[in-house]
């Protein structure tokens, strides 16, 4: 799993607990975040960096009630 998919985990979870039990990664994941200034700041850099196009789960994620 990549630190991207991590954090997208992590946002669409209801139980972040569980995110972080079920990848040890996780910490260095959350360090590199908060070095960035926030999960977002973060998951829209390393998007941004990749080549990837996170629209679509930011869609997703704002129809089930989440704020960006």
């Amino acid at each position: 799993m990549n630190n991207l998919n991590v954090l997208l985990n992590l946002l669409a979870s209801g139980n972040p607990q569980q995110v972080i039990q079920s990848n040890p990664q996780f910490n260095a994941v959350l360090n590199q975040a908060k070095q960035s200034g926030s999960i977002k700041n973060y998951v829209m850099q390393y998007a941004k960096q990749n080549n990837i196009d996170i629209q679509p789960m930011l869609d997703i994620l704002a129809k089930r009630g989440f704020k960006f």
